[in-house]
């Protein structure tokens, strides 16, 4: 396992400008969406829908000024997020979704998230889990892994210890902070869900907090290649840990014959009133840095399809840790490093025949 350390990004791209081909990247802005300090039915606005799934209920679209929960503005994000909170009521989960168009090869997601546990509607401690989660759907059939957002109150079975990581702690009692964990299959148990936080840098998060989670994986091997996480209200830098000797796979096992994925959801947990999540600058796509053209990071096909903007697509990937970063093939840590940007600046001065 590598993991590896870096400075603060500029953009608030949390999947690299250069990822979005035939992905799709949702900041919840006006005018395309439609948000209020009390929340906006997020259903019916760009594509956004209530899946068929019993218990399912609506997530809405806040302002970040004066919302009913209280959360704290996103350092990366503009005047709106989404989010939800589960009904003991209704006896309903918060369940967003959107339709993507997955194909083979490798995909990276990104999404800034947000979890807190809130009394606004009547909640009551301890909380119950889960606080939340990120997924590929429909995960009964499809080649999919999870984040799950977790209370460490040991009601998930399946949870393991990462390496050299101390057990959960339980924080329901509290409501003060939690743990994401990411939600995978092995070789040996490729239908048996199990949930691990990738390092001890996914544990022990401050709730009401903006946290940046980033994954990329292969769809056609099912493995999962690397994950990130940047602490975006402190400021930190996103620390990105190699998974691809973990043995992590999505649902199936190593290259799982299961239907590719048709959608994404984010979820909140916990049939109570208490658990809140909110999601900003959500992202998903295939991995666009290709060798036809190294030098055109953002896979522009408009002349001059080599300008500026690779290089600003190059950088966004280089501070996020992305391994495409690595234009000298180096293989000594740091794998990343000054000798990358001589060599992206080389192939952008060497010019493409295409894109």
């Amino acid at each position: 396992m590598r993991t590896k350390t870096w400075g603060a990004i500029s953009t608030t791209a949390l999947l690299s400008i250069c990822g979005l081909a035939q992905g799709q990247s949702y900041s919840f802005e006006p005018a395309t969406y439609t948000g209020s300090a009390a929340g906006t039915l997020l259903t019916g606005q760009d594509a956004w829908y209530l899946p068929a799934v019993a218990n399912s209920g609506d997530g809405f679209v806040y302002t970040y000024a004066g919302n009913t929960y209280g959360v704290v503005a996103n350092p990366s994000g503009g005047s709106q997020f989404v989010g939800g909170e589960c009904s003991t009521t209704l006896q309903t989960f918060v369940r967003m979704q959107h339709d993507i168009a997955f194909t083979e090869g490798t995909w990276t997601m990104s999404a800034d998230f947000n979890g807190l546990f809130s009394t606004v509607n009547g909640g009551v401690l301890p909380a119950a889990d889960n606080i939340g989660s990120w997924s590929m759907q429909p995960s009964a059939t499809a080649r999919y892994f999870q984040f799950l957002m977790n209370w460490g109150s040991g009601a998930v079975a399946g949870i393991l210890q990462c390496p050299g990581c101390p057990p959960l702690t339980n924080y329901a009692p509290t409501g003060d902070k939690y743990h994401i964990l990411v939600g995978y299959f092995t070789a040996a148990s490729p239908a048996t869900i199990s949930f691990e936080p990738p390092t001890q840098d996914w544990m022990d998060l401050s709730t009401n907090n903006w946290y940046r989670i980033t994954a990329k994986w292969n769809f056609t091997t099912a493995q999962l290649l690397e994950v990130s996480i940047r602490n975006l209200t402190a400021g930190g830098s996103a620390v990105v840990t190699d998974l691809s000797s973990r043995g992590m796979y999505l649902f199936g096992g190593p290259s799982s014959v299961n239907p590719l994925p048709t959608a994404m959801r984010l979820f909140t947990g916990s049939l109570a009133f208490g658990n809140v999540t909110a999601w900003d600058n959500v992202s998903v796509g295939p991995m666009a840095m290709g060798p036809s053209c190294y030098a055109n990071c953002d896979n522009s096909t408009i002349l001059p399809f080599l300008n500026v903007n690779d290089f600003v697509c190059f950088n966004n990937k280089f501070a996020a840790g992305d391994t495409n970063a690595n234009c000298d093939q180096s293989t000594i840590p740091p794998v990343l490093n000054v000798n990358d940007f001589i060599c992206f600046n080389n192939a952008f001065a060497a010019g493409c025949s295409a894109p």
